[in-house]
């Protein structure tokens, strides 16, 4: 029990006097134009003693550095001890201000609909040139601990004494990091002194006793083990993490270390025995049972070919309630209706026509097999979070349930549990993902889109004034992941939203000076065929020098990503989510008694194997009709690819600034 006593506050770190040169800094050569460094921070989390602790020392350089004041507890009352906090602010001159305050007190929390999002503290009266310390402590209380022979005291001893955290060290920063420590003891005082390293942990149902980790850190640093099992990292010298545009997750890029157990050591193994306990799962979940054989023989009747079954369930499945779109019923409310608490199978989804997306998924598979198509179910990580990390032996990292049909020699890959879906695409974050497929040996990854499945198609119809003023009607159509993303939003909200955010998309699509509002949306409810919408536009569009009319050439935006054109350098690669086709057609018609001067060439404007552009032109009686067409075959490209890409990028930006010029009718004839 006195091995016990020893709390977080008895192991606390000692603040730090700052140095002279530390007061006095008012940038940092190592981060020019930083809002504030890390001067030094460590993470700790000793199970042995039973607690998880933060400390760090923070030099503001900036008004935006102050933000750092601000500090996040992983706290949620009920669930974990009261955290002990200690802080102070350092002003340049050396005044010392403390933070005052039990943490009851000093501890604010943000939610968002009702969920605690955070709990944070302040430090007091920080200013520029400020230094910024704080440590924060929480006790690790144990959860109920079963199987105990012995008074209600040993239950709460051994429950305490077993009290544990396994850690992920975010070791990248939003801001650069001088020096850092991480520290990390996993074994309990009773596993070190008393059952000799003896205590299980099950991860998924199975004995996972190999503590493993994964580490993603600078060149020359790596975590270290000591004889004793405890693990440590120092560090220094951590660039700012940069969230550039148009890269993977944040979370496959940054510097970390992360620690899990596993049942097994091997990749390889783990993969092989992982597949085929899942695959049992999944298939117990989906067995083809009475009640689903009846429904798939209704289904599918009068279909006479294997496809034609394949979407008649499709349809069914899709127009379930899908609660991740709508609200899962609580514990109570199941109750309330004499429902099962849990769904144990997928008749039990079909019987209630409602369930998850990942449920809804398990039964289409079931339905299908029953219909006597083949099968299999493949689980994937969600690309919009994480980027698949076949080294990291954990099942933890797949979100989603596909469904996979093999059809006369072909794989149609499914996305059943993505309300709207069309039959043989996957939402965006499917596709080129990886995880496991059933009967497959190892990991796999999804495909690709093809482009057909991508289009977005703009047409304007546009009436330009003598002074460059014009107004018109603009027709945009759309199929894959950017209708489904509108299709999608409207479960979620009223039509009244979907049109405000929809307007607030046209203001990057269209010229500087016009303004666009959707009237209507044609396809919103459906996943069948183009989604449509209407869209006014006004505003000026063209400048006057002299008796000419200066228009652009390309009416909307074309999608020339302006960091690829400005940015010289980059370190993630880039993630465009899918393959496209953008195809643009703009006619104007002309002002009375101009004609065109001059207007963009018919060209072409080809990379290889990973773009196209083409532009044509057609000049009628008092109009032009331009169009701009562009496809893109490439998702992913690697940061060494990049200067190739920006090269490409900026022939398409300087083709997009071409103008038209428009001139009247004898100034025109005369310029001939």
């Amino acid at each position: 029990m006195a091995a016990l006593a020893l709390s977080a506050p008895g192991a606390a770190q000692r603040f730090h006097e700052p140095t002279k040169e530390e007061l006095q800094m008012t940038s940092d050569p190592k981060a020019p134009g930083a809002p504030a460094v890390f001067l030094y921070r460590e993470e700790t989390t000793d199970n042995r003693n039973h607690y998880v602790s933060s400390y760090a020392r923070i030099k503001v350089l900036t008004e935006l550095g102050k933000e750092w004041a601000t500090v996040e507890v992983p706290y949620i009352p009920g669930y974990t001890a009261t955290p002990i906090i200690e802080g102070r602010t350092i002003h340049p001159d050396g005044t010392v201000i403390p933070l005052v305050g039990k943490a009851e007190d000093l501890l604010v929390f943000k939610t968002t609909k009702n969920h605690v999002k955070a709990a944070v503290f302040n430090l007091p009266s920080v200013e520029v040139g400020s230094i910024l310390e704080y440590k924060w402590s929480i006790p690790l209380t144990g959860g109920r601990v079963s199987g105990v022979i012995g008074g209600e005291g040993e239950e709460e001893y051994y429950s305490s004494a077993l009290a544990s955290s396994i850690p992920e060290w975010e070791v990248q920063q939003p801001i650069y990091i001088h020096k850092a420590h991480f520290y990390y003891n996993p074994l309990t005082d009773i596993e070190s002194d008393v059952l000799g390293n003896q205590v299980s942990h099950y991860i998924g149902g199975e004995l996972a006793n190999y503590l493993i980790l994964t580490q993603r850190l600078p060149a020359g640093f790596q975590t270290t083990r000591s004889p004793k099992g405890d693990y440590t990292l120092d560090i220094q010298d951590v660039p700012a993490f940069q969230n550039e545009a148009n890269a993977p997750p944040e979370k496959s890029l940054l510097y970390r270390v992360r620690f899990y157990y596993t049942p097994y050591l091997s990749a390889e193994v783990y993969w092989d025995n992982e597949i085929k306990r899942w695959s049992k799962e999944l298939d117990q979940f989906a067995d083809q049972t009475r009640v689903i054989k009846d429904a798939a023989s209704q289904i599918t009747a009068g279909a006479d070919t294997a496809e034609a079954k394949a979407r008649k369930l499709y349809d069914a499945v899709q127009a379930l309630d899908n609660t991740d779109f709508t609200r899962a019923k609580s514990e109570a409310e199941r109750q309330q209706l004499h429902l099962k608490k849990a769904l144990k199978k997928a008749e039990d989804v079909w019987s209630e026509k409602s369930g998850s997306g990942n449920d809804i998924a398990a039964l289409y598979l079931a339905l299908a097999r029953a219909a006597g198509l083949q099968a299999d179910g493949l689980q994937v990580v969600d690309r919009n979070r994480r980027i698949f990390d076949p080294g990291f032996l954990s099942l933890q990292q797949l979100d989603s349930l596909l469904v996979v049909l093999h059809i006369d020699g072909k794989d149609i890959y499914l996305d059943p549990g993505e309300k709207l879906c069309p039959f043989g695409q996957l939402q965006w974050t499917h596709l080129l993902a990886g995880g496991l497929e059933e009967n497959a040996k190892g990991p796999v990854y999804t495909p690709p889109n093809a482009t057909k499945d991508a289009i977005t198609a703009r047409a304007a119809d546009l009436t330009l004034d003598a002074q460059g003023g014009v107004a018109g009607t603009v027709k945009i159509l759309m199929n894959g992941p950017a209708a489904l993303h509108w299709r999608q939003l409207n479960l979620t909200t009223d039509l009244e939203e979907v049109k405000k955010q929809f307007n607030e998309s046209l203001r990057g699509l269209l010229p500087p000076g016009v303004s666009g509002e959707v009237a209507g949306f044609q396809g919103l409810d459906t996943s069948a065929g183009y989604l449509s919408a209407a869209v006014k536009v006004a505003g000026q569009l063209g400048n006057s020098t002299g008796k000419r009319l200066l228009v652009p050439a390309f009416f909307f935006s074309t999608g020339a990503h302006a960091q690829f054109v400005s940015e010289e350098k980059r370190e993630a690669a880039v993630d465009l989510h899918y393959a496209e086709q953008v195809i643009d057609d703009a006619v104007y018609h002309l002002p009375a008694g101009f004609t065109v001067e001059s207007a963009p060439q018919p060209a072409q404007l080809p990379w290889p194997d990973h773009a196209t552009l083409v532009v044509k032109t057609a000049p009628g009686p008092g109009t032009i009709d331009i169009r701009h067409t562009f496809a893109r075959f490439f998702v992913f490209l690697d940061p060494k690819e990049y200067p190739a890409l920006r090269d490409y990028y900026q022939k398409i930006a300087a083709s997009d600034q071409q103008q038209l010029v428009l001139a009247p009718a004898a100034a025109g004839a005369a310029g001939n």
